[in-house]
């Protein structure tokens, strides 16, 4: 399980930051902010709002309460009222989720802001746009920071594998991926002619036509990998061994819980369609 989160500082008069991650990062993002002299922040912006990417907004809310929290408008009432969400989250990280990502805690509504698709937020000398982005989840957006051309992509394009050079795998989170909606979504992101992507669970890298082209095919190449298994009836354990194999292919070894979240995705999205 990925265990890596990154948070992204914009040092304007009003300051930004992008994916705030759980709660347990709160502590190093107060102490990177009082670094870059950073007293307040105007804007907050999940990518998503799974834990790891947002759960740490609302002791940020508290902390600033100037600030306005950007949420997709399938996440927002989530973020308001965070009941389901911690259910949710329950039964993917664990009961104990708390004790290693802290607290999901409540946002007022009137610091919650809903973006419309493309919406551009201008911050000082920046301009952020706003682009939904399903697949991975129904409520991720990814934001484009139009004056570097940084595209702070959250798991829209799937993520960097644990390899020598970045490898682009799918990010499957069941029961909500959605393929098709996944694949035209890094259709659409190619379009932006991002220089760079900043990844929510690894670095910032480069050449991002490349390595969305490279995600689009393993993408499709994961999916087609499952779609047959589950024609042929293999066992859930045949599955994650060809998903494994691909990957090691790659120069990406899979952990047990990643090959889990992967084929369990897979087939639920595959059963939905009727396909398998």
């Amino acid at each position: 399980m990925v265990t890596v989160f990154s948070a992204y500082l914009i040092r304007e008069p009003d300051g930004v930051l992008i994916e705030p991650g759980p709660a347990s990062a709160v502590p190093a993002i107060r102490e990177a902010m009082a670094q870059l002299g950073m007293d307040d922040l105007a804007y907050i912006i999940p990518t998503h709002i799974h834990v790891d990417h947002a759960g740490g907004s609302g002791d940020l809310a508290r902390l600033f309460p100037r600030a306005k929290v950007i949420a997709h408008p399938r996440g927002a009432k989530h973020m308001i009222d965070p009941s389901s969400l911690i259910e949710s989250t329950k039964m993917v990280w664990g009961p104990g989720y708390e004790d290693n990502l802290g607290p999901i805690l409540p946002i007022p509504e009137s610091q919650v802001k809903v973006p419309d698709d493309g919406e551009i937020i201008t911050v000082d000398s920046r301009e952020l746009q706003i682009i939904y982005a399903p697949g991975h989840a129904p409520h991720h957006m990814v934001i484009f920071d139009r004056s570097i051309r940084g595209l702070f992509c959250g798991e829209a394009i799937g993520l960097p594998g644990r390899g020598v050079e970045p490898v682009l795998i799918p990010t499957v989170a069941p029961p909500s991926f959605d393929q098709e909606l996944y694949l035209e979504t890094m259709e659409k992101l190619k379009q932006l002619d991002a220089r760079s992507l900043f990844f929510s669970h690894g670095e910032v890298v480069h050449e991002p036509d490349r390595l969305i082209s490279q995600a689009i095919e393993n993408t499709t190449a994961f999916g087609d990998i499952m779609l047959q298994a589950m024609k042929e009836g293999a066992t859930p354990d045949e599955m994650s061994r060809r998903i494994a194999d691909y990957a090691s292919g790659l120069g990406i070894e899979l952990d047990e819980i990643e090959l889990t979240m992967i084929v369990g995705g897979y087939a639920v999205y595959y059963s939905s369609k009727g396909l398998a």
